[in-house]
């Protein structure tokens, strides 16, 4: 908020002002933004206006899922080179697309990566126990190991790396769970009434923005980490989903039909950034 004074009247000689307090409109969006092209095929980045296109990655089949190091020097994300679910790996590269090199380097499928704040760890979703269910390995992808008991993926840290709420993936509805860095205390946090996946924690750890509903119908939502004060920031009807955060938590972009749109963090101000794409990751 910010205030000024302003003169709306002059009696007995003397100026009378009323104070306006006036509401400053939040910074305009900064950084950039990774995402997956249409399709899948490839990881692209932009500035946080939608200017400045790049491809970063060219191999033959799928590269998606890009996720940001805590600085923002590297990028984790998934290869498909055979084909979605047929040998995912998870690769990382720098920022500007070179030194790309598998980290899992394992036959089950792996993928949806994401950064602990530390940078040291990875979460991930990964078939190689013979179901899916989440797991951690070092950024260099050495010492991996199962958290999860569930079947999980789409993970996303909590700012001080205690916690990590990831997709749940059961008969019924797809669920936001939470659990421990050490795999402990694991609970959802959602209805089974409808899917709610994707989640991402906001930077100053007080909000999960998550996809509520069934596909074509899906809109943006918020909640406590605790499940509580949950309720919608996007309307019905224009197939919301995967939310991330800016780095200074003012503004979520997500996709809507394969669109990148962007929107302050209680819903206003939605407009488009002008490109066609999904699953975004914002650093500055």
């Amino acid at each position: 908020m910010w205030k000024r004074v302003v003169a709306v009247g002059v009696v007995g000689g003397l100026a009378v002002g009323a104070l306006v307090v006036l509401d400053r409109p939040p910074p305009a969006p900064r950084g950039t933004i990774a995402y997956s092209a249409p399709g899948f095929q490839d990881v692209l980045v932009a500035r946080a206006d939608g200017s400045g296109v790049r491809r970063l990655t060219s191999a033959p089949g799928p590269q998606f899922d890009p996720s940001f190091s805590p600085h923002g020097s590297l990028i984790a994300y998934r290869d498909s080179g055979q084909g979605i679910n047929e040998d995912d790996e998870v690769w990382v590269m720098d920022r500007d697309g070179g030194h790309a090199r598998n980290l899992t380097n394992h036959h089950a499928n792996d993928w949806s990566p994401a950064w602990s704040p530390d940078g040291t760890t990875i979460a991930f979703a990964s078939t190689r126990s013979g179901s899916l269910q989440l797991w951690t390995m070092a950024s260099d992808g050495s010492n991996p190991r199962r958290l999860s008991s569930s079947p999980g993926e789409y993970p996303s840290w909590s700012p001080d790396g205690s916690r990590i709420a990831f997709s749940l993936v059961t008969a019924g509805a797809v669920q936001i769970a939470i659990v421990g860095h050490g795999g402990e205390g694991e609970r959802t946090l959602t209805p089974l009434t409808e899917n709610s996946e994707l989640p991402a924690w906001s930077p100053d750890g007080s909000l999960i923005a998550f996809s509520r509903g069934f596909e074509g119908r899906r809109t943006i939502w918020t909640m406590k980490p605790d499940g509580t004060q949950a309720h919608a920031i996007t309307k019905p009807g224009s197939d919301d989903v995967a939310p991330a955060w800016s780095p200074d938590g003012r503004y979520i972009v997500f996709a809507r039909r394969q669109r990148l749109m962007i929107m302050r963090v209680d819903g206003s101000g939605i407009r488009s950034l002008g490109l066609g794409g999904s699953l975004p990751a914002w650093t500055s």
